[in-house]
């Protein structure tokens, strides 16, 4: 008996017929010729062999009627296995055979289509996601179609062990193990830089709608609305990962996730209903602005005391207003900072030297606590300015280790976004973490600032753009914190012509790095070159006005040089590689690299 195949097909098969192997009859044939008895050809089959039959076809198919007629067996038997049309199965075998992501004009060309033609399949593709056997990768464009994707984490373990794919379940016990779950994987979420956060609500949503009758999830399918569901679920996660401590809150990151600036219609007005308190979440009182010093920061949101005690009733948050010390970028220990030698000019000598006593472990505690009797602020802020290379990080790093302390260092790339109040915000955990690390370290550490030229810049006056009022924003913060600070701040800059005068009185030592003269540049010398002898280095010294950083460089140089031909260098070969180190100008020379 024949049956029909259960997957739709495009075209009109009313004069042709498709027995169980896939032969094809005409209607005359079919009146004259007697039925041959055969074995279902289902039982021959297994997931790879059917992929793989597929694979084999569509190569320059253009997904025609040819195609679904010779792989018709094929597409059968995954639909049964799967539940997958074919259209999604041709999708899945070529990721299984490219290994990688894929964009629409890749499958196209491999199928003989144009990227247009491609895009009539999109809402097969997307099926997909919601089945979660796809992972979006790369931009999407101006309607929202990402170019690229990728098979989802199992799918080929899956089809290699001959079983069908099946996504993590997502039903939870409780309210308690939802919102770990949630909290969890948007743990995850922004440790992920290949995000496409379009993936993630589909997922959050599927979590939603497999735990419909817990309160919160009821409360999320009211909205209709996947984005407000989405925001939900993020304040959610925050509130189960921060509750209580100086961190908790969502701010610009998480609302541009959700509503994407490229692809959001009237996304001015989605960021001014969040800071005016007009959007839907406001409005059913889930969410509220954060409360910083007695004032509502428009651009921080937390999770209101209804949600958190009424609609989460049943969950029990983890406090984490006296977390352990957090981890900061950029920590190195006073124990892995190497020993290094550093020459420098006499008033240079005297001012460090002063700065290596009053950050002793034993005077710095005295001198605080008698600020602190005077009514005087007790931090120690530092700038350390001059030519690059003249030796500024490396100085902030051997204080570091001969007063046993630890470093932090903190670039201006650090904490400077493109996403609007996201870098105000990055500035201000930076030293909010570095106040914990303070409170629970033994002995103070020192957050050093490298390179803060861009940031210690005159303040603009009537800012126009918004770059120059972030600008702004982020000196005036930076302000404020170095009135407050209670430990130890240094920052490095090459230029102090355009600093501004607010900076300039927070600083109570101001150590300028001059160029060393001959008798420094030939100490240096003799130091890192260690077989010249003293005339040969004062030779060099007068012969050549560099920097210690660019006596470094070519130190090196000479090192990687013997290693390749086994031969030491002669004061020739110096002489040249010192020629080398100075760029050719006209105008000005060579400072060598910034330090």
């Amino acid at each position: 008996m024949r049956k029909r195949l259960p997957i739709d097909i495009d075209f009109d098969l009313t004069e042709e017929l498709i027995d169980d192997f896939g032969d094809i009859e005409s209607p005359q044939e079919k009146s004259t010729t007697k039925p041959k008895l055969v074995t279902p050809i289902h039982e021959e089959w297994n997931i790879v062999k059917a992929f793989n039959a597929i694979n084999d076809a569509a190569p320059k198919s253009q997904l025609n009627k040819n195609l679904f007629i010779r792989c018709a067996e094929a597409f059968s038997y995954l639909s049964d296995k799967l539940g997958l049309n074919p259209v999604q199965c041709v999708i899945i075998a070529l990721l299984i055979e490219e290994g990688k992501s894929m964009s629409f004009r890749q499958m196209g060309k491999i199928l003989g289509l144009t990227r247009l033609s491609m895009m009539t399949y999109y809402n097969d593709i997307e099926e997909l996601f919601k089945m979660r056997w796809l992972q979006h990768r790369g931009d999407s464009d101006d309607e929202d179609m990402f170019e690229r994707y990728a098979l989802a984490k199992g799918v080929i373990g899956a089809i290699r062990e001959n079983r069908p794919f099946k996504p993590e379940a997502l039903e939870c016990k409780d309210t308690q193990e939802f919102v770990d779950r949630i909290a969890e994987h948007v743990a995850a979420i922004y440790s992920d830089d290949n995000l496409v956060f379009k993936d993630e609500e589909y997922w959050l949503q599927e979590m939603v709608n497999a735990n419909a009758d817990l309160p919160i999830c009821r409360l999320a399918n009211d909205f209709d609305d996947i984005d407000c569901l989405s925001l939900l679920m993020l304040l959610v996660a925050d509130y189960a990962n921060y509750n209580g401590s100086g961190h908790e809150g969502i701010g610009p990151r998480e609302v541009q996730l959700v509503y994407p600036h490229d692809t959001t219609p009237n996304y001015r007005r989605v960021v001014e209903s969040m800071q005016g308190g007009t959007h839907r979440l406001f409005r059913e009182n889930l969410i509220e602005h954060k409360c910083v010093d007695g004032m509502a920061e428009v651009n921080l949101y937390v999770a209101t005391d209804y949600l958190k005690h009424e609609v989460l009733a049943d969950f029990n948050p983890i406090d984490h207003s006296d977390k352990r010390v957090p981890k900061m970028n950029g920590v190195k220990s006073h124990k892995d900072i190497t020993q290094k030698s550093l020459f420098y000019n006499e008033k240079e000598e005297e001012q460090v030297g002063m700065l290596r006593n009053i950050l002793s472990q034993d005077q710095l505690p005295v001198i605080q606590e008698r600020l602190k009797s005077m009514g005087m602020r007790t931090g120690v802020c530092i700038l350390m300015h001059g030519q690059p290379g003249t030796g500024k990080t490396a100085t902030a790093y051997e204080l570091a280790r001969q007063t046993s302390r630890d470093i932090i260092q903190v670039q201006v790339t650090d904490f400077k976004d493109k996403y609007v109040g996201e870098s105000e915000t990055k500035l201000k955990k930076i030293f909010s973490d570095y106040r914990q690390c303070c409170m629970h370290s033994e002995v103070t550490p020192i957050l050093l600032l490298n390179e803060g030229d861009a940031i210690l810049s005159k303040r603009l006056e009537n800012v126009e753009h918004g770059t120059e009022q972030m600008m702004n924003t982020l000196q005036n913060i930076l302000l404020e914190e170095m009135e407050n600070i209670q430990g130890i701040m240094i920052v490095t800059t090459n230029l102090t012509s355009n600093l501004d005068s607010a900076f300039e009185r927070r600083f109570i030592f101001k150590v300028k790095f001059e160029r060393p003269g001959i008798e420094v540049r030939a100490h240096i010398w003799q130091t890192l070159v260690d077989w010249l002898d003293e005339e040969d280095a004062k030779t060099l010294a007068k012969e050549f006005d560099i920097t210690g950083g660019e006596i470094e460089n070519i130190a090196r140089k000479a090192t990687m040089q013997f290693v390749l031909t086994g031969k030491e260098a002669d004061i020739d070969m110096i002489r040249k590689f010192t020629k080398q180190e100075k760029l050719e100008s006209p105008h000005k020379p060579i400072t060598g690299f910034r330090r």
